[in-house]
């Protein structure tokens, strides 16, 4: 009997393993390496969107790609990823990594998300495995999204802390700070530290030293080249998909803050930064993120988004210092995998 039952067993997780392939081989996956080259999509979301090709072209450090999940004929999905250079001087696999944030965009609701994008995960991890050393997926705001995908392709995960503030609150920006930030965004008015938007492209470069200047030791990873920023302001900025907020006092730059806009729905803070060593007791970095949330409750959105900015830990500095400003923290997880088995192997076991 026991050899029976056993022998059911494995015919039952066979029989689910099939039917699960099988729903996951219902839908084609493209990959498009050229933005010309792509079908008609739908409304698509601010991280997968055309546009996107426009963001990382004209530089040697990214090659971006998009992948399309069609039912047939119909597209259902889209997931941007870029392959990013991490060294200036060599450049092979070892040396690129894949980067892909925010879950995709869909186009049908009568598709299961998590079969649609089991089949966009899977083809990620065919297309990439000879080009990049590792793939990263972040910004989920969700710990469980992606989960059966993630898992089957082999992807270990680490927790992370994902922060969001709601504009949609009877109460106004202003009432959900604590007491120490509004005295702190008090006092530096009345130094007179105000707030503007960047809108000379002439100057773009200035403004882009001063960036890297004040944040290259805090990236994760390779501070993004000039071309990043010129294409976001020429294919976002002046079509109103994004702003750059400077803050400035005496007429100097001391802190500012580059957002990307989704439609009239979120305000993504892709970076903020200030001058807070030599300008402490003006409070740059903390006016700068006050004014920037307050033109997005002025302008009607209804989220302003941190999106993953700390590990899981309660004792993390970056996530404490955010939520003085009113937000909500939600756990979410970032997924890695390294295209080298025995490297994935090791870290399969040691994350999971």
């Amino acid at each position: 009997m026991e050899k029976l039952s056993f022998s059911y067993s494995l015919f039952f997780y066979y029989v689910c393993f099939r039917m699960m392939f099988i729903r996951s081989m219902k839908y084609a996956v493209k990959t498009y390496y050229h933005k010309e080259e792509l079908p008609l999509l739908g409304e698509t979301t601010f991280f997968h969107d055309y546009s996107s090709f426009d963001w990382y072209s004209h530089s040697p450090t990214y090659t971006p790609l998009m992948l399309v999940a069609f039912n047939g004929e119909k597209p259902v999905a889209a997931l941007f990823a870029n392959i990013t250079r991490i060294n200036r001087i060599f450049r092979g696999k070892l040396f690129k990594r894949c980067f892909v944030s925010q879950q995709p965009t869909f186009f049908d609701d009568s598709c299961s998300q998590i079969d649609v994008f089991h089949a966009l995960i899977t083809h990620l991890v065919q297309e990439v495995r000879g080009k990049a050393f590792l793939i990263r997926y972040e910004n989920l705001g969700d710990a469980i999204f992606g989960y059966k995908g993630f898992r089957e392709n082999k992807f270990y995960s680490i927790k992370w802390i994902n922060v969001r503030n709601s504009l949609q609150r009877k109460r106004k920006i202003w009432d959900q700070l604590s007491t120490t930030r509004k005295n702190q965004v008090n006092k530096a008015r009345r130094k007179g530290v105000v707030m503007e938007e960047f809108n000379s492209p002439d100057r773009l470069e200035e403004i882009y030293t001063l960036i890297k200047e004040t944040n290259y030791k805090k990236v994760s990873r390779r501070f993004p080249p000039f071309a990043y920023f010129e294409n976001f302001y020429r294919h976002y900025i002046l079509k109103g998909k994004g702003k750059i907020l400077l803050t400035r006092y005496q007429g100097k730059i001391i802190g500012g803050a580059i957002l990307g806009f989704e439609k009239k729905k979120s305000v993504y803070c892709l970076y903020y930064w200030g001058k807070s060593k030599r300008y402490k007791m003006l409070y740059p970095t903390i006016f700068t993120i006050y004014s920037a949330m307050q033109m997005a409750e002025d302008e009607g959105f209804l989220y302003f988004d941190f999106m993953d900015v700390s590990f899981l830990n309660k004792n993390t500095g970056r996530a404490r210092f955010l939520l003085q400003f009113g937000g909500k923290q939600r756990a979410t997880r970032r997924w890695y995998r390294f295209n080298w088995s025995l490297f994935n192997f090791f870290a399969l076991k040691i994350f999971d």
